[in-house]
């Protein structure tokens, strides 16, 4: 039974040395304690005198400052957007470069390619004649326009999730034709004037 209190005592006195050395490093200096052992033989620490205590001296703790830990913020912090992929094509596809279209109405569809693909964000815009359409193509890359006959060019504009200028395809040029009913007028006998004498 002496045993298991001597060991109780023991444990005693180390948790209250480890707590009030707690003490010492907080401060960061020696501290002055007085221990004494009461009637039943436990041993006692104090920062008081007490009758028939002993004067001991701790010394300053040692102190360790750890490394700098990365905030939980900083830690949801998204890395770097990742460069947009280098395009290696981008080009009309129809109408072809010096196409011509006769009688169409002037109804032309016309369509686009990009490659390696559109990156996430960036929007492929149709420019007839020099000018961007209001709207981009979406992602079928396609759209129709219905132009007068003439002479027509046709390009297309890749641009990023700003609106900025990544990317403009060569133009090509088309043609739209209209038969004219001047140029093939109608024949018969009851259509042809008659001659002057």
């Amino acid at each position: 039974m002496r045993s298991i209190r001597s060991l109780l005592v023991g444990f005693s006195a180390t948790v209250t040395l480890v707590a009030l050395g707690g003490f010492g490093i907080e401060a960061g200096a020696s501290a002055t304690l007085y221990k004494w052992v009461d009637a039943d033989g436990i041993t006692h620490y104090s920062d008081r005198p007490a009758p028939g205590a002993e004067q001991v001296h701790i010394a300053s703790a040692q102190t360790y400052k750890g490394s700098t830990t990365v905030s939980s913020a900083a830690a949801r912090k998204p890395a770097a957007a990742t460069a947009a992929p280098k395009y290696t094509r981008v080009q009309v596809t129809r109408p072809n470069d010096g196409e011509s279209f006769v009688n169409a109405g002037g109804h032309i569809d016309a369509s686009a390619s990009v490659e390696p693909g559109l990156a996430p964000g960036h929007q492929v815009w149709f420019v007839l004649d020099g000018t961007r359409q209001p709207e981009p193509a979406g992602g079928s890359l396609t759209m129709s326009f219905d132009v007068e006959r003439g002479t027509h060019t046709l390009a297309v504009d890749v641009t990023d999730e700003s609106g900025r200028g990544v990317l403009s395809s060569a133009g090509v040029t088309f043609y739209v034709r209209q038969n004219s009913v001047i140029a093939n007028p109608p024949r018969g006998p009851l259509l042809t004037p008659p001659k002057k004498h």
